[in-house]
């Protein structure tokens, strides 16, 4: 197999139509149009680029606008302009500053998103960092997950560890050995499971407090299932748990408990069993 150093590089100042192929290095400061899959050793994008096939790279960065027709894969993604794959992604690293769409699943060891991302499809990574706002309209699968900003999944998100603090709502189940979630906003799921999950308010400040959006300080599910469990704020129709503590602000329609139950005068029940 041809070693990619060996490659010539490709640089594009100007404005250029050609086909794609393989090359070493690949600098766009202008307007370039690749017809055909895209194979190179780096790729950086200062200008506009767009590949009528698929992109396989050791890594590319795209400062200015990069357009890719088929899938994408790379062992680091750099994104702090914007970029569409208009195929599935595979990554070892992928940082969004920008903004970044793919649509289909991605696939990557870490992806960080300090910008804006939309994944239409699952995202499977051992580590997701929300600290701007990422909308899945799959599943995620995780082993830590650490939501910053604004995270918005349509299907299940399986983890091991799971903190939010700040916006999160999930379309399907939301389950981790460990739930920790500080509400500044209204967060929700539609079902929630772990060994330890841990719901309460936060005051505003900060960021939260001078975005002013996202509603009251809220958390909305229809089941609540874990070992230990400690809810505020927190509106759902059922909570199962072992150990289960309801505190201020809670509306619960039946709680079924195990082993302990504390009850905060501020919060509402509508039924109790012990199980």
């Amino acid at each position: 197999m041809e070693e990619r150093h060996m490659r010539n590089d490709l640089n594009v100042t100007g404005s250029r139509k050609t086909t794609g192929g393989h090359y070493n290095r690949v600098n766009i400061d202008g307007m370039a149009k690749l017809d055909g899959d895209l194979d190179c050793t780096s790729l950086n994008v200062n200008g506009t680029l767009k590949i009528y096939g698929a992109l396989y790279t050791e890594s590319v960065t795209v400062n200015g606008m990069a357009k890719v027709e088929g899938e994408l894969q790379t062992t680091s993604l750099d994104v702090n302009g914007t970029m569409g794959v208009h195929g599935p992604a595979r990554a070892e690293t992928t940082t969004v500053n920008g903004m970044c769409t793919i649509n289909g699943p991605l696939v990557s060891s870490r992806v960080r998103v300090d910008g804006m991302t939309t994944i239409n499809g699952a995202l499977a990574t051992p580590e997701l960092t929300v600290n701007g706002k990422c909308n899945v309209r799959g599943r995620v699968d995780s082993e830590r997950i650490d939501i910053g900003g604004m995270a918005t999944i349509d299907g299940d998100v399986q983890g091991e560890t799971i903190s939010v603090q700040g916006n999160l709502k999930v379309g399907g189940l939301l389950n981790a050995d460990t739930v920790e979630i500080r509400l500044y906003t209204s967060s929700s799921a539609r079902e929630v499971g772990g060994e330890r999950i841990d719901i309460r308010r936060r005051e505003r400040s900060g960021f939260w407090k001078a975005l002013g959006l996202g509603g009251a300080p809220s958390f909305r599910a229809e089941l609540i299932e874990g070992d230990e469990i400690m809810l505020e704020d927190t509106e759902a129709d059922t909570v199962r748990g072992t150990r289960v503590h309801i505190g201020r602000g809670c509306n619960i329609r039946l709680v079924e408990y195990s082993g302990d139950l504390s009850v905060d005068p501020e919060a509402r029940i509508g039924r109790i069993e012990q199980i």
